[in-house]
């Protein structure tokens, strides 16, 4: 993949995670302690790395940092076995923007029709296909 360049992660981005690790990292004998204190100061800059894994549920965080227009952000696909994947971006500042995420649920009124199902059904395979072409193009998958 070449060489990248390390950036370091700026504290707004840090306090994000430092929070999420806490409310996530949570059951008996689970102190987010050391998991907080295991992340990296620097990610190579556009390059996916695991930050997190191993958790509740199969908690896992993985993430790159890139610079956007001179802005640092940090690019996030979360994921578990509960409750499935979720991709977000957090900012410098330490705010998060959401971004498209796979459906793991596909849901169907209970009147539907076959020609409705069939749309709903069209609809969502063509999202979470959207969503992974995107997913892989950054590295993800």
């Amino acid at each position: 993949m070449g060489d990248f360049a390390d950036l370091t992660i700026p504290p707004g981005i840090n306090a994000y995670l430092a929070d999420r690790i806490g409310r996530c990292w949570v059951g008996p004998e689970r102190d987010p302690g050391p998991v907080v204190e295991a992340l990296p100061q620097s990610l190579p800059a556009g390059q996916v790395t695991k930050l997190v894994g191993g958790g509740p549920f199969g908690w896992m965080l993985f993430a790159r940092l890139d610079d956007e227009d001179g802005r640092l952000a940090l690019e996030v696909l979360e994921d578990d076995r509960m409750s499935g994947p979720d991709h977000y971006r957090v900012w410098e500042d330490g705010t998060r923007e959401q971004l498209a995420s796979e459906s793991g649920t596909m849901v169907f009124p209970a009147d539907c029709s076959p020609d409705e199902a069939e749309r709903i059904k069209e609809t969502f395979y063509a999202h979470n296909r959207r969503v992974q072409a995107h997913l892989k193009e950054r590295g993800f998958i």
